[in-house]
């Protein structure tokens, strides 16, 4: 089984993006805020100076006797825009309109003309002074002049007030509403004051919310920053314990592959040594030999995997038969000795990562070894390679009498053996490996005609790195 990976720090650079869009965020939050509180400001102002204006037409419109008194517009027309035009001189009124109460234009000074039809902005009649204000109004325009030939417009800050005009503020109907046009000079002046106050107000909030917020991103660095180191170190050490786990089990398998062969070697060396005289038969100098052969050929073989597992990493692509090959050729002769055939079957286009061909052929090795011991003379042991989900699952069958019962519950732990002399290690170091490489052994089926082992490992994949 392959180290479980500690996710650890990952680049800073989606950290810096989320700084820097944690700041466009609170630019736009104080901008925003702040262009809301100007626009509620300068209506203020505007509302003040329709107010005012509003106030003294009434006051003089209620200082008059006849206006006070009259049931008509036609009745106080005259009287209500001298009144009007009395309040205008008070307040740097530029032109002014008078409108009854349907809004029909009765009277002006200058005569600007009728109100352009879509431009009028304000209720008719009105209910409350209300104001708008033009930061470059075009004063020909405004009064119905021309433009010279080659001459540029006129251009000036302007405030357009209309103002219902009444005997009584405290709820009389309006007699009609004035149109005023003033000069916004004052008022602009009084916008940019209130701009640069904003501003000056604006960039201290920003500053110290944006220093808030990098204090609190440095902090949060900093802890990720000692985290990523301290998951750096457990990632090195989960691969180390990986690492060591996996040679751990294939050194147990080696030890465990070696005791048999080492066995005979010693019956064979100790008889000679017992007999000299008589000496060793041809046939046992050749067992002799043989054994030899397996041992160098389990270290060479033990000595591959513990090379792959250095490099790390996949490895190349191995077919599935040629697995099954090696297996039978390592197998062949202790088969032949026990009477039993053995037969592999594998698909050609199947394929393992060379990592995983080397760990399940241990694992194989031990398993086809188990299935040779166990079956009857003449039987066959069967090994079979098939496609499973993106793995690949070798199946070793045999013929012989099945697991007893108090082996099947502890099968894979390392006490569990129905061998006379067995340590009951050799199942438990295969699944090691197999999980090592990413798989797992299994028992298939058990009973009187025979047992299935089925050992999974990862398919080969063309994503691989190579």
């Amino acid at each position: 089984m392959r180290a479980p990976r500690v996710a650890a720090g990952r680049p800073l650079r989606p950290v810096f993006a989320g700084v820097v869009l944690t700041l466009l965020v609170l630019v736009a939050l104080v901008a925003g805020l702040s262009l809301r509180l100007r626009q509620q400001l300068r209506a203020e102002v505007l509302r003040r100076e329709a107010e005012a204006l509003y106030a003294v037409a009434s006051l003089a419109i209620s200082s008059s006797s006849a206006a006070a008194g009259a049931a008509s517009f036609e009745q106080a027309g005259a009287v209500t825009f001298a009144a009007a035009l009395e309040s205008s001189k008070l307040r740097g009124v530029m032109a002014l309109q008078l409108f009854d109460p349907g809004g029909g234009l009765r009277q002006a000074l200058p005569d600007l003309g009728p109100v352009p039809e879509g431009s009028r902005w304000w209720r008719v009649p009105p209910e409350v002074p209300e104001a708008k204000f033009h930061a470059a109004a075009v004063l020909e325009r405004v009064f119905g002049a021309e433009v010279e030939p080659g001459a540029l417009p006129t251009a000036a800050p302007l405030i357009e007030a209309v103002v219902p005009l009444r005997a009584n503020q405290a709820g009389a109907p309006a007699l009609g509403f004035a149109r005023y046009w003033v000069d916004g000079a004052g008022v602009a002046a009084e916008f940019d004051r209130m701009d640069r106050r904003l501003i000056a107000l604006a960039i201290p909030a920003f500053g110290g919310a944006a220093a808030a917020v990098l204090l609190v991103l440095f902090w949060a660095l900093r802890r990720l920053a000692a985290q990523s180191a301290d998951l750096a170190r457990a990632n090195a050490e989960l691969n180390f314990a990986a690492k060591t786990g996996a040679l751990g089990a294939i050194s147990a398998h080696l030890i465990h592959g070696l005791r048999n062969p080492l066995a005979g070697l010693e019956g064979f060396v100790a008889d000679t040594a017992l007999n000299p005289a008589a000496g060793a038969s041809g046939e046992a100098w050749g067992a002799a030999v043989e054994t030899t052969r397996r041992l160098r050929g389990l270290v060479q073989e033990v000595a591959a995997v513990m090379r792959d597992e250095g490099e790390g990493g996949p490895g190349h692509r191995v077919p599935a038969a040629e697995v099954l090959e090696t297996l039978v050729r390592r197998a062949e002769s202790a088969a032949a000795a026990a009477g039993v055939a053995l037969e592999a079957v594998a698909p050609p286009e199947l394929a393992v990562p060379s990592r995983g061909a080397n760990l399940a052929g241990l694992v194989l090795a031990n398993l086809v070894a188990n299935a040779v011991e166990a079956s009857p003379n003449g039987s066959r042991v069967t090994v079979r390679a098939l496609p499973e989900d993106g793995m690949v699952a070798f199946r070793v069958e045999d013929r012989g009498g099945g697991l007893p019962p108090e082996v099947r519950a502890s099968l894979f732990e390392p006490v569990a053996s129905s061998k006379p002399r067995g340590t009951g290690v050799g199942l438990a170091i295969s699944r090691r490996l197999a999980r090592h490489a990413g798989g797992d052994v299994v028992v298939e089926r058990t009973g009187p005609e025979g047992t299935v082992f089925r050992v999974v490992v990862p398919a080969w994949r063309e994503s691989f790195p190579v």
